[in-house]
């Protein structure tokens, strides 16, 4: 738990979202989690989710991206959380009052070029209260920054191994920062991906992985089995791949936890 507050208390504000997990009862959640263990972050209750994800161990650490697909299991290093972050677009703390509200509702549904378009417009404002100007400068510098870190990101992506998941980050790329140069250079690894054959098997591999783990509850012991024999197939079928890879990790996470 010391470990989980420490994670919680030094990413929290850059947008490490870190949620406990029970199927107890409410009180039971708080008195042994929140009261005894002090746990700094949120816990809620799913019943039954320890037969339905077969749990065995505990704690049982799932990681999840910000595409919202799971990137790992078991306690992820500071350096694993860094490198998520930086996938991560937090909406910008702003001052207190209404007038604030169209830049957090434009930063909250990514729309960047309505965000810099409403940020030029206001700061053409002859005579803008001294206070507005300020934080509208801030805000506007603080978008260059962030269009210009999404580069490198295309970069980083673009390098691969998971290039399927690296395709669903850059399409919606493409989408939150159209006007900008970001959304030019993920359109151009998209449309490289698209002509690189070992890149197309590899999405192939990767989408067809997700299928095939989207395709059973392995809470339920027969489906559990399928799932086994269809990882077992898929493994010596994309031999090679990234996906190939992660199969075969859950191949081992499961045969662990019979």
């Amino acid at each position: 738990m010391p470990d989980h507050n420490e994670l919680h208390a030094k990413f929290g504000d850059r947008g490490l979202l870190l949620i406990g997990v029970s199927d107890e009862d409410e009180g039971a959640i708080e008195k042994t989690f929140i009261t005894e263990l002090g746990a700094k972050y949120p816990f809620v209750r799913a019943k039954g989710c320890n037969e339905l994800y077969g749990i065995k161990g505990y704690p049982t650490h799932i990681v999840i991206g910000p595409d919202g697909l799971v990137v790992s299991e078991g306690m992820p290093s500071e350096a694993k959380i860094e490198e998520l972050l930086k996938g991560a677009t937090l909406a910008p703390k702003l001052p207190d009052g209404p007038q604030y509200e169209p830049l957090r509702q434009m930063w909250k549904k990514q729309e960047h070029a309505k965000l810099r378009d409403f940020l030029d417009k206001q700061l053409l404002v002859p005579n803008l209260d001294g206070a507005l100007r300020e934080v509208y400068e801030a805000q506007r510098g603080l978008l260059d920054k962030r269009s210009t870190a999404q580069i490198a990101r295309i970069e980083r992506l673009g390098q691969g191994p998971d290039f399927a998941r690296a395709e669903i980050q850059l399409e919606k790329m493409v989408k939150a920062w159209k006007g900008f140069p970001a959304a030019e250079a993920a359109q151009k690894e998209l449309a490289r991906f698209g002509t690189d054959a070992k890149i197309k098997k590899e999405i192939g591999a990767g989408k067809a992985l997700t299928k095939l783990m989207g395709s059973f509850d392995i809470g339920k012991v027969s489906q559990r089995k399928k799932l086994v024999e269809g990882l077992h197939a898929f493994v010596k079928k994309h031999d090679g791949t990234e996906a190939g890879k992660q199969a075969q990790a859950h191949l081992t996470r499961l045969s662990a936890e019979r």
